[in-house]
C-alpha cells in the first residue's frame, strides 16, 4: 500500500462559524469525525494526523522574511491532516469521501500520495 496525505481546508467564514459554536454543537462536530477516523482506523489505513491551530509563522524565499500567521488573507484555510494508507490515489479519494469537511459546502480535501525517499 502507499501513504497518502489528505489536507482539510476551509474558508475563513467556516472557521469563523466553527468557532462560534456551542459546546454541544462542537462534541458532534468531534463526534463525526471520531467515527469516521476510527473506521479508517479499524481497517489498518490511519497512520496519523492532527488538526492545526490557525496561528502560526511563514518563511518565504532567500531572504527568508518570516510572517506570522493567521493566514486569514488567504482564500482557504488548512485545518489539519490525515497521513493514510491505500492501494492507489482511487482509494485514498474514496476514503476521504466520509470526511466531515464535505458537509460544508466551502470544505474541501487534497488527496497527495507522499513520496518515498531513499536516505
Amino acid at each position: 500500500m502507499k501513504e497518502f496525505m489528505l489536507v482539510f481546508r476551509g474558508s475563513v467564514q467556516s472557521e469563523e462559524a466553527f468557532a462560534r459554536q456551542t459546546p454541544e454543537q462542537m462534541k458532534a462536530e468531534m463526534t463525526k469525525w471520531q467515527s469516521w477516523m476510527g473506521g479508517i482506523a479499524q481497517q489498518g489505513k490511519l497512520v496519523g494526523g492532527q488538526p492545526l491551530h490557525p496561528e502560526g509563522k511563514v518563511l518565504k524565499g532567500t531572504a527568508q522574511k518570516l510572517t506570522d500567521g493567521p493566514f486569514i488573507e488567504g482564500k482557504d484555510i488548512v485545518g489539519g491532516y490525515l497521513i493514510i494508507k491505500a492501494y492507489d490515489i482511487n482509494d485514498a479519494v474514496a476514503i476521504s469521501r466520509g470526511c466531515p469537511s464535505l458537509t460544508y459546502d466551502s470544505g474541501s480535501v487534497e488527496v497527495r500520495e507522499i513520496m518515498p525517499v531513499e536516505m
